[in-house]
């Protein structure tokens, strides 16, 4: 039996027991943490006594060695890995499972971190030890597989590297000095021969401790006489300090520094308890007053004390001598003296005699993460200039842990970069000679300082702050700056890092707001529109007039455990004034509504999941969402796409049309092809405007038009991660496909997902060299953008994010995003940040002119139906084959899917397929044109047919038409960037638009026992089947497993289209003729051969063609019981959503 008595650390006490009934003392020195009474069984003697003892139980910070495991250790650590989950005393697992035990070689280990390539663990260290001892290698998977080299980087700088390592290498020992050391990252790289199998172990993974170093605790701050709260989040290692009202404290970890702005009559005091400083030290500072005209400082050691008097724009530095105490408190006090001021201490040391200075740790105790967060106070002035002065750092690399760079190196890139932005002022007629000359001034003194060959960091520093403060007013002093007021949403990214899951209600976290921003550039004051239950916002816009902000709320008070338990969750549009009065919900009812946007003509645009259905390739549910209208006040809301799955981000371009992304993955790659669309208001004259053949980016999403321009804003993002990436400028003049017409705005950040692995994601398909990472992709690994508003093609406002965007199924930091000024010169300037949530969105709240206002050419005569008009069906891209006559066009129909799960149930043999049933087909005149009517309302796409029926080339997307659209192409897929050649009038114009012939028995609803099965029960059964079955082949349509024995038998031999994880393995990106269907089969190759003298009619023929080129399909329905029904050959009434 044991009993625990917790003990307060570094108090001695006595414990009283017995043995044998005698009384026994143990006296428990000042490094017990806890007393066991451990009861005593003598096997000789089977005596029980009852026996008081000590634990060797010293506190866990002075313990003399830690494994990174321990759970005191693990808030320590911060990990990112390209693949699985991270492992504690396991290696890393595949998402979501149980890593197996550490094994290298033929060594089993019990304790250590399962990692992954590419991948780095950070540990802080916090000045508190002393060396790190660890084994390092290879998971053992069998032998001959994985490469990775392992590293380990102590405050920035590479100090072990190890050789390539596979699983088949044993164990190494590393032991690396880590003294004084503030980080360390644990390095796993993977030898650039792809990630497979790179699990890295760092076996017994453990910190050693100087038992007779000083030992700092956590500061504790007071504000005023009040206890301070815990630090709040951080953003890059700068949070915040604060009350609701009162001091504020800006910390800044990573460099053992913090600002204290004080008002006269308040004070900051931080205390940090030193131990095992039983010998006579110092404790040094520097000082500087950062904001304000005066303040007092001092510092205290014990009972010793120094007082200092800071006047304005001084910096100094404090001693204090002590004779030496086992535990002792540090003590920094900030005083208010006159007006508010700002104090900002670093460089904290402590020094004892014949030993160097250590630099003493501030490490802050940390909020605990919840939702909605704690809502901060408005940062004071000094605390913002703080925040602006740190980012400003961050981006430069000055004592960052990647990719550091010297206060001279990083004037350098300053001036450099201001030097365009001042060309930029002078081009735009501003008034730029006073600043100019203040320019060149700096560009002198950094010329004559750099000459001088001195290292002088404090001179350094203030000629880098100068340079800096003179680039942020040039930036700001930009005419294309002078936005006014900018409106912005606060939000905390949803809980599954998706493309599609980040706008479902049911994954939204609570907190954040509609804000406006009446000062940018100048100040980060901003004020609350409207007053609404906890919940999460996105996407405001703001009406031509500049009076009125829509914007998608989700009520919501606590974080979902999961993404699919509170699906009773929806976003829907509401509407504010600009100056927060007439709030109103415009949408409601169980469906999700968002990204709202004005039309010209007064209606709103948004995206809506009314439509039905779900997407086609993962786990669900993941409804479908696509466009909507709806009038001003919500009502008459009308879906207008009739797409198949995902589209997102509408905007109005300039002459009326609408962009917008849409995801086509009709039996094509599920994870590329979310590119750009246009269509009118109404719906009409749906279009591929960029990239619908492109690979890199993944996808193109938050288009918007420029300004005076004909070129289009957006952001290059990732398919398996919210939005957020790189900004991009697209010029279609320049290609509809490819990087011609894409020009990279911030260089910095590399397309995520294919250029970039994205946590466990990378589809590098279409990259075909490995892209150098720039230099800030180096240093912040996986930081972003998103949310581009263009204010010219060179100027525009962003959200930014440090911290990496991280795929599914994990949710991304909630307070990543910060609301930036940026030019295509690097120049990046900070707007507005809250450090406990996201901002972005950022719009501003002013009148634009409003594009032309499209009038509808829908004829409301033909309620049901529309036609098209191809003008030339040889004029496409790729070319059609020469010599191949086309007959006629078959129109087959898409249909959603149903059911929220992939391949459950699936329609046939290709992975993730739509369903398919095929309408029939129509002429095509000897010219190469058609006219012809079809159905409004449901997705369809074509297929030429040659003269026996058989499709020559297939088109792996969809359209569809308003009804009484008229809608026109000029061939299939056309080359859009060449101009069709004159000719005369098409030959199917002379004639009334053809009606769509029905096509075989079987095909509509399509039911391969209907249309296929007949044919061999009358051709092949005779010989196929039974256990003596010619070849072994069994064409009976007995039921069997999902499908029937025949399908089974031939569907394999047919070359349908499917995504299987190898974008070649379904011919992406563009289709080639004849690649798939009938004219690519082997089975179909077969029978034209004459396969044992079977003659087929023209109509069995057309059955086995259609099916052939309808994908191969079985079902005609995702609905398990008509599928049944199907299997079994019966006929169902057909799918309930088209």
């Amino acid at each position: 039996m044991t009993i625990r008595l917790p003990l307060r650390w570094g108090q001695a006490t006595m414990i009283v027991s017995t043995v044998k009934g005698r009384p026994v003392m143990v006296h428990l020195g000042r490094s017990a943490r806890v007393a066991r009474l451990v009861r005593i069984v003598s096997v000789a003697a089977l005596n029980v006594a009852w026996l008081a003892a000590a634990v060797a139980a010293e506190d866990p910070s002075v313990a003399h060695e830690v494994h990174l495991g321990d759970p005191a250790l693990r808030g320590s650590l911060r990990h990112q890995q390209q693949w699985g989950d991270f492992g504690i005393d396991a290696a890393a697992a595949a998402t979501g499972n149980k890593g197996l035990p550490l094994k290298i070689a033929d060594r089993t280990f019990e304790r250590g971190l399962g990692h992954h390539a590419q991948g780095e663990i950070t540990v802080a260290l916090n000045g508190r030890y002393v060396e790190f001892r660890t084994w390092i290698g290879v998971q053992w998977m069998g032998g001959g597989k994985g490469s990775v080299r392992f590293r380990v980087d102590v405050d920035g700088t590479p100090v072990f590297e190890s050789e390539t390592m596979s699983d088949s290498d044993p164990a190494r020992e590393a032991r690396v000095p880590i003294a004084g050391a503030r980080e360390m990252r644990l390095v796993a790289l993977d030898c650039g021969d792809g990630i497979s199998c790179d699990m890295a172990n760092w076996a017994e993974a453990r910190l050693v401790r100087d038992p007779a170093a000083p030992y700092f605790d956590n500061p504790a701050a007071t504000l005023s006489g009040a206890p301070a709260p815990p630090a709040g989040a951080s953003v890059a290692d700068f949070a915040l300090i604060a009350a609701d009202t009162g001091p504020q404290i800006a910390v800044m970890e990573s460099i053992a520094a913090f600002t204290a702005d004080v008002r006269p009559g308040e004070d900051v005091r931080v205390v940090v308890p030193a131990r095992q400083c039983a010998t006579p030290f110092r404790v040094d500072a520097r000082v500087s007053l950062a904001f304000g005209s005066a303040a007092d400082v001092t510092l205290r050691v014990g009972d010793q004390t120094v007082t200092r008097a800071l006047r304005q724009g001084e910096t100094a530095t404090v001693r204090c001598e002590s004779p030496g105490a086992e535990a002792c408190d540090i003590e920094l006090i900030t005083r208010g003296v006159e007006n508010e001021a700002a104090v900002r201490w670093s460089e904290l040391t402590f020094t004892r005699k014949d030993h160097p200075a250590i630099p003493v740790p501030l490490g802050w105790n940390k909020e605990e993460i919840r939702f909605p967060a704690r809502e901060l106070p408005a940062l004071r002035p000094a605390i913002e200039s703080a925040l602006v002065e740190w980012d400003w750092r961050m981006q430069d690399g000055i004592g960052t842990a990647r990719e550091a760079r010297s206060w001279p190196q990083a004037i350098e890139t300053i001036l450099d970069q201001g030097d365009k932005l001042l060309g930029s002022l002078a081009a735009a007629g501003s008034p730029h000679d006073a600043i100019g000359r203040d320019w060149n001034a700096l560009r002198e003194e950094w010329r004559s300082r750099s000459g001088e060959g001195t290292v002088d960091d404090a001179r350094w520093e203030d000629l880098w702050r100068r340079t800096r403060w003179t680039k942020r007013r040039m930036a700001f002093g930009h005419p294309l700056a002078q936005v006014g007021p900018i409106a912005f949403v606060k939000q905390v990214p949803g809980n599954f890092s998706h493309q599609l899951t980040q706008y479902f209600g049911m994954c939204a976290r609570p907190g954040g707001g509609l804000f406006v921003l009446d000062a940018p550039g100048r100040s980060m004051q901003c004020r609350r529109l409207g007053e609404l239950p906890p919940g999460s916002y996105q996407q405001p816009d703001v009406s031509w007039d500049g009076k009125r902000i829509l914007f998608a709320y989700c009520e919501t008070d606590s974080a979902p455990a999961d993404r699919v338990s509170r699906q009773d969750r929806k976003y829907h549009i509401h509407e504010i004034s600009a100056d927060g009065t007439g709030l109103r919900r415009l949408t409601d009812g169980p469906h999700d509504d968002f990204s709202p946007r004005y039309l010209p003509d007064g209606k709103i645009l948004f995206i809506s999941t009314r439509r039905g259905g779900f997407h086609r390739c993962g786990a669900g549910p993941c409804p479908v969402y696509t466009m909507a209208t709806a009038d001003a006040d919500g009502s008459n809301v009308r879906v207008i796409s009739f797409h198949e799955t995902h589209e997102w981000d509408p905007a109005v371009l300039h002459d009326g049309r609408i962009v917008y992304t849409r995801w086509d993955y009709v039996d094509r790659n599920a994870v590329h092809y979310q590119h750009l669309w246009t269509a009118r208001p109404d719906g009409s004259d749906v279009r591929s405007f960029y990239g619908n053949n492109t690979f890199n980016p993944v996808g193109i999403w938050e288009s918007r038009p420029v300004p005076g321009s004909h070129r289009v804003m957006a952001t290059a993002a990732a398919h398996h991660a919210m939005t957020a990436g790189s900004i991009i400028l697209l010029d279609v003049s320049r290609g509809i496909d490819g990087l011609d017409a894409i020009t990279r705005l911030t260089p910095d950040a590399l397309f995520p997902e294919s250029e970039s692995p994205v946590q466990n994601w990378h589809a590098p398909v279409g990259v075909t060299s490995r892209p150098d990472p720039p230099e800030a992709e180096r240093r912040w690994p996986g930081h972003c953008y998103r949310s581009p508003f263009p204010l010219s093609e060179t100027h525009f406002l962003a959200a930014y994010s440090f911290a990496p965007l991280v795929g599914e199924p994990l949710a991304n930091e909630p307070n990543m995003f910060g609301v930036y000024l940026v030019d295509t010169f690097g120049n990046k300037e900070l707007i507005y940040r809250d450090l406990n949530i996201a901002s972005l969105w950022p719009i501003p709240l002013r009148p634009t002119p409003a594009p032309p206002a499209l009038a509808s050419l829908l004829d409301a005569s033909t309620p049901d139906e529309g036609t098209f008009f191809v003008q030339n069906v040889y004029e496409s891209w790729p070319k059609l084959p020469i010599n191949t006559p086309i007959k006629s066009l078959r129109i087959v129909q898409v249909l959603p899917k149903t059911t929220p799960n992939a391949n459950s149930p699936r329609v046939g043999l290709a992975n993730a397929s739509p369903g398919k049933q095929v309408l029939g087909t129509v002429p095509v005149e000897p010219d190469g044109s058609a006219y012809f009517r079809a159905p409004s309302g449901i997705p369809l796409s074509f297929q030429v047919l040659d003269d026996r029926g058989m499709a020559v080339q297939t088109m792996r997307s969809l359209t569809y038409l308003q009804p009484g659209e008229q809608s026109s192409c000029i061939g299939c897929h056309e080359y859009r960037n060449t101009v069709p050649l004159a000719r005369v009038a098409p030959l199917a114009r002379d004639r009334p638009p053809s009606v769509i012939k029905e096509g075989p028995d079987g095909s509509k609803p399509l039911s391969y026992p209907l249309l296929v099965q007949p044919v061999l029960d009358k051709h092949c059964v005779e010989c196929h089947s039974g256990s003596e079955a010619a070849g072994k082949v069994v064409l009976t349509g007995t039921p069997e497993g999902e499908f029937t024995t025949s399908y089974h038998a031939l569907a394999p031999r047919v070359a349908f289209s499917q995504w299987s994880g190898s974008p070649q393995s379904n011919g992406e990106p563009l289709t080639r003729p004849d690649r798939f269907g009938a004219r690519a089969s082997p089975l179909m190759k077969m029978l034209l051969d004459g396969h044992e003298g079977v003659e087929l009619s023209p109509d069995d023929f057309e059955r086995l063609a259609t099916w052939m080129d309808a994908n191969a399909l079985f079902y005609g329905t995702f609905d398990v019981e008509d599928q049944k029904r199907q299997q079994a050959g019966q006929r169902i009434a057909g799918p309930a959503l088209e």
